[in-house]
């Protein structure tokens, strides 16, 4: 009996020990799966699979086209210069082999495409603009031909215009030329006439009155009736206000003209102690700049160099004048100024827009010719790359390589007529924007050159 319960004892306390060992027993871990751990990190993306890097311009006079988007697109690894053709098919040789044409042709020009955007962007910005900077003849020396031109006729009324000429008196020749001058004044202009020394007489009781006596007999439209009528009531009388009838003037040029010419007809010096110098600084100072000429009559060596003195201050010039025919003759030469003015003008504007529409075509045809070249060396690295994708095992389905290699060639394509058509436009607009100016300025040139030449 006692052994029998030792033995049980003995069994239960085999069990108790049996069931502690188990509970201090640790659990094994689970072994870390190593495509969990991959999963966890974000998968760096394929060199095929990234977008294409482009180029952003800035300041275009219009929105891109969908040609132009494409072709802003930044070279690829092996452009130009860098094309290796070894390395490319290396790059080629990790893409996958169940990629579509598409995916194959975007690879290959992941890694060929050359670099347009600046070729694009200058050929957007193109300005076909063609303008002459020759200044006119008109703002050169004074003689414009649009409405707003004054002429400022002062003349002498002095008693020493009484005297005898050739072909009559001093005042009777010189009212003769300025009615010669009026009749061939460009028909817009505006005319003044103003006399200066006409009250009193030259005693020197009368000094004073005389002194201060400068008067405009007409101002207004050329016409030379009016203008005649106003002449015929002028008769030499006194002394020589010849700076007075210079500072008053100025009331005279209508405040919207856009140039003045003065013209100062006389037979002698200041003698009313008065500072014509003075007075054209000041005139010519003003505004609208006129210019003072001066036409001596018959002045002896002091008057003339006084005279010389005042136009010079006047930026004008002095001409001396014995009688009817030296005054028309002044005229003349004016006018043959103006016609070599004109003259010069044409040809020297004609040959700066020349060249300036040669410098623009040839701009445009290199731009147009950039485009083109690079299209066909994109081409022809690329064409080599979609012949190694069956070469070299990479993809040798026909159908998918036969695909990749029209994308690429549709590519090239309007690469290049994108550059052919755009820069030939670009030089179309620059050959006639050229012409038109060219003979704007051939035109106007010699309409000016003829219509002083039948004023002579």
């Amino acid at each position: 009996m006692k052994r029998f319960l030792f033995i049980i004892l003995a069994s239960s306390l085999i069990a108790g020990g049996c069931g502690k060992t188990q509970e201090a027993k640790k659990e094994p871990e689970p072994e870390k799966s190593v495509e969990a751990d991959a999963a966890k990190e974000p998968q760096k993306e394929a060199w095929w699979e990234r977008e294409h890097e482009v180029y952003e311009p800035a300041d275009l006079p219009r929105e891109l086209t969908e040609d132009e988007k494409d072709l802003m697109k930044k070279p690829g690894e092996f452009s130009g210069d860098q094309y290796d053709e070894q390395a490319a098919i290396e790059k080629l040789k990790e893409l996958p082999d169940n990629l579509t044409a598409e995916q194959y042709a975007d690879a290959i020009l992941k890694l060929t495409a050359e670099d347009y955007h600046e070729d694009v962007q200058e050929l957007i910005k193109f300005d076909p603009t063609i303008e002459s900077t020759g200044s006119r003849p008109d703002e050169e020396i004074e003689e414009p031909t649009v409405n707003g031109v004054h002429y400022a006729i002062l003349l002498d009324a002095s008693g020493s215009m009484n005297a005898q000429n050739k072909g009559g008196t001093r005042m009777e020749e010189a009212k003769s030329a300025i009615m010669s001058f009026i009749d061939v004044l460009p028909k817009d202009s505006t005319v003044s006439l103003r006399v200066y020394g006409h009250e009193g007489t030259g005693s020197d009781a009368d000094k004073e009155r005389s002194c201060a006596s400068t008067e405009t007999l007409y101002n207004g439209a050329n016409e030379a009736g009016k203008v005649k009528a106003a002449l015929d009531q002028v008769q030499p009388a006194g002394w020589t206000p010849i700076g007075k009838a210079i500072a008053e003037t100025r009331n005279d040029i209508p405040e919207d003209a856009g140039s003045a010419i003065v013209y100062v007809v006389s037979d002698g010096i200041e003698t009313c102690e008065g500072d014509p110098v003075k007075e054209a600084q000041k005139l010519a100072a003003e505004g609208i700049e006129p210019i003072i000429n001066i036409i001596g009559f018959q002045v002896d060596n002091e008057a003339q160099q006084l005279l010389q003195e005042v136009a010079k201050a006047g930026n004008g010039e002095f001409t001396l004048a014995n009688s009817k025919q030296d005054v028309e003759k002044y005229w003349k030469e004016e006018y043959q100024r103006l016609m070599d003015a004109w003259e010069n003008w044409r040809n020297e504007g004609l040959k700066e827009v020349q060249a300036k529409q040669q410098e623009l075509l040839k701009k445009a045809d290199s731009l147009g010719q950039a485009v083109m070249k690079k299209s066909d060396l994109e081409f022809k690295h690329a064409e080599a790359l979609q012949i190694a994708l069956s070469k070299e095992g990479i993809q040798e389905d026909y159908d998918i390589t036969s695909k990749v290699w029209s994308l690429l060639y549709d590519r090239q394509q309007m690469a290049w007529n994108y550059g052919y058509k755009t820069s030939t436009a670009a030089w179309q607009d620059a050959y006639e924007g050229g012409n038109k100016v060219w003979q704007e300025i051939y035109h106007e040139g010699n309409n000016k050159w003829q219509e002083y030449y039948h004023k002579q």
